[in-house]
């Protein structure tokens, strides 16, 4: 039988190489949480009798306690877009706003701020020309469930401009009300700025577009509908004729109350013009009397029709559908 002499350098070479690798990592391994135990128990220098220089305290490194837990958000930061027209957006440290021109006040107001969160479904209060919004998700899909916002919005007059303005009222999450640092101030400020004009500026563009629709002539004649009334044909679809009526009812006297488009219907208010604004139209003045009036506006494939009647529910008719129709026709010729 044969016995293998092993050396003292190759056991050392041998106990070396079993060493567990989690010895070997970065922090927070097996090494790093031994480290403390290790230094508490080594054993004194024994200087044998020698003078050792001192450590120089002049560059000693400050001793910082490091949360190692602590979270850094580390999404980019929101800032407000200056999407109006001449406008400037910025966030000073508080509050997210934009300023605009003061004749683009019927755009961007808090009336249409209401309308939006009404949409959106977001409750909200208004105090005094302050709107403070009930608790309401951020709206963005990055951020811990549980996160809610009320948010405090204002319209401010500044010199010849406007500014709509909005700040953080509280901040909660799952229920825990806590105050937001400055970055999250800025990102949902800004986020929910940058929201709410973008909607206003779809609307308005789209205004924009239906207002140049509408400028579109159509050519119309007098026709009977199937019911036997004098009514007024238009070489127009429905959509088209919808809005040409609806920005040009007002010039013959008729003030829109309310209106239900799927439906075709308009109720109306008429006070008569004087003569002189008339004879614009071209044609003679009916003899229709103040008061409440209804039009139905019919749809015919590519083309539509309408007619008016009393409060009664009476189609107008003579004289009064005459003037009325004939007055319609030279307006939307134009």
């Amino acid at each position: 039988m044969k016995k293998w002499l092993l050396t003292l350098t190759t056991l050392s070479l041998l106990v070396a190489c079993s060493t567990n690798n989690d010895d070997k990592q970065i922090a927070n391994d097996t090494y790093q949480k031994k480290a403390d135990s290790l230094v508490s128990t080594r054993s004194v220098l024994q200087s044998g009798g020698i003078n050792l220089p001192q450590q120089d305290p002049t560059y000693q490194l400050p001793q910082v306690q490091i949360k190692s837990t602590e979270k850094v958000d580390i999404r980019p930061p929101s800032t407000p877009f200056a999407t109006i027209g001449q406008s400037i957006a910025q966030f000073d440290g508080e509050k997210a706003f934009i300023i605009y021109p003061n004749t683009l006040q019927h755009v961007y107001n808090l009336q249409q701020i209401e309308r939006l969160l009404k949409e959106q479904g977001i409750p909200y209060t208004n105090e005094g020309g302050k709107i403070i919004t009930d608790w309401t998700e951020t709206g963005r899909n990055d951020d811990l469930k549980g996160t809610q916002i009320r948010y405090q919005i204002e319209h401010l007059n500044v010199n010849n401009s406007s500014a709509l303005v909005i700040f953080i009222n509280q901040m909660q999450r799952n229920g825990t009300i806590y105050t937001p640092n400055v970055a999250d101030k800025q990102r949902y400020t800004s986020d929910r700025l940058n929201q709410l004009i973008g909607e206003l500026n779809n609307n308005y563009r789209q205004q924009q577009q239906e207002l140049n629709t509408a400028s579109n002539a159509i050519q119309s004649m007098l026709i009977t509908d199937t019911n036997g009334n004098l009514a007024l044909g238009l070489d127009a679809p429905f959509e088209h004729s919808w809005l040409k009526l609806s920005h040009n009812l007002e010039k013959i006297g008729f003030t829109v109350k309310t209106q239900k488009a799927a439906r075709g219907q308009l109720e109306l208010k008429y006070k008569p013009l004087d003569q002189e604004e008339w004879l614009r139209f071209g044609t003679t003045q009916p003899d229709l009397e103040k008061g409440i009036y209804y039009l139905q506006l019919s749809a015919l494939g590519q083309q539509s029709s309408l007619v008016i009647s009393d409060e009664e529910g009476k189609a107008l008719s003579g004289n009064q559908a005459q003037g009325i129709y004939q007055a319609l026709q030279n307006i939307l010729a134009k």
